[in-house]
């Protein structure tokens, strides 16, 4: 892992809910990781791994503080991502 970053929100309800994103280096491609703390990761709407998304560390760097700062949930990372890096 080469940089985590955290958020923390409150639902409607006053939920306290943090969010953890890790960015990862592997086989020369970076990937991110992102999962609320403390719940069930098998389910989807809690647990994300977009792997391989760029071999650019700016871009990869980047794009983790903007999920952060946006504090996206793993649930919308995919299709943010889709048109975060469309060419």
């Amino acid at each position: 892992m080469i940089e985590q970053l955290r958020s923390n929100t409150k639902t409607i309800k006053t939920e306290n809910i943090e969010v953890v994103y890790n960015l990862i280096f592997k086989n020369a491609l970076y990937s991110l990781e992102c999962y609320k703390e403390g719940v069930n990761k098998e389910n989807t709407n809690n647990y994300c791994l977009l792997e391989d998304m760029t071999d650019d560390e700016g871009e990869a760097e980047a794009f983790l503080h903007r999920m952060a700062r946006g504090k996206v949930f793993p649930v919308h990372i995919k299709d943010i991502a889709e048109d975060y890096f469309q060419d």
